[in-house]
């Protein structure tokens, strides 16, 4: 009889993790992170914080705490945990997985509120890049999010990814704590900017090239999010 055969999985293996001043079970972390992320999420968002919706939208916030705060270190390296009980996980502020997410989420709702616009009649659909005369876009944080986070993000990829192609033995040296810090650094850059300019202007016809400039540029931004999360095994989420 044929042995049966199974594709090649790979576990990354994160340690010796520490926990100064508590010993819990890797069960308890997970616990504790989750009650900090619901009362974090209670304190902003009040009695609206119920549901299966908000369920699942702790579920994965916890998770994204959890996977940054584990491979945002070298995954070969120690990684020292804050797990007092008394501390909390802040639904924003630069603080990891938690402010990563918080930011995608953001794009999600500029362009659910793009589209209510436009199936209202205040504009029209976006055009093709060529159509767009992207010198309309003026702001320093537009060409820094190109040049610093859109054209380098496949390089990255390759690079954190290399070691699964090129190292045959058991042991392999994947590099998620640089996909870890690139989100994190997009995220404070793209929420600086987002912060500042209005994306969404008056529905008049010569402010539309700008406007459309600025979507295409965000709809590509979101889309390396989603890129960027799923190699970390992370849902985006649309609302926070």
């Amino acid at each position: 009889m044929r042995e049966p055969v199974f594709p090649l999985s790979r576990h990354l293996v994160c340690g010796p993790v520490k926990t100064p001043g508590s010993h819990l079970s890797a069960a308890q972390y997970l616990q504790l992170r989750r009650v900090q992320m619901k009362e974090a999420s209670e304190m902003k968002y009040g009695e609206q914080v119920e549901g299966q919706t908000w369920d699942d939208i702790i579920k994965v916030m916890t998770s994204a705490t959890v996977r940054f705060e584990l491979l945002s270190t070298v995954h070969m390296s120690p990684v020292t945990l804050d797990v007092q009980r008394e501390g909390s996980v802040s639904t924003k502020g630069p603080r990891g997985g938690v402010f990563v997410m918080y930011n995608c989420a953001r794009l999600h709702t500029l362009f659910d509120s793009y589209e209510r616009g436009m199936e209202k009649g205040l504009y029209p659909e976006i055009p093709e890049g060529s159509q767009l005369d992207f010198s309309a876009l003026k702001e320093e944080g537009e060409w820094l999010l190109l040049f610093n986070y859109l054209i380098p993000f496949s390089e990255l990829l390759d690079q954190s990814g290399q070691a699964l192609v090129c190292d045959g033995g058991a042991r392999v040296n994947l590099k998620t704590e640089q996909i870890c810090k690139f989100l994190v650094s997009l995220s404070k850059d793209f929420s600086s900017y987002y912060n500042r300019v209005h994306v969404l202007g008056e529905p008049l016809p010569h402010l539309f090239n700008q406007m459309f400039c600025r979507l295409q540029l965000l709809r590509a931004l979101r889309e390396l999010y989603h890129r960027a999360l799923d190699t970390l095994h992370l849902p985006p989420i649309r609302q926070l």
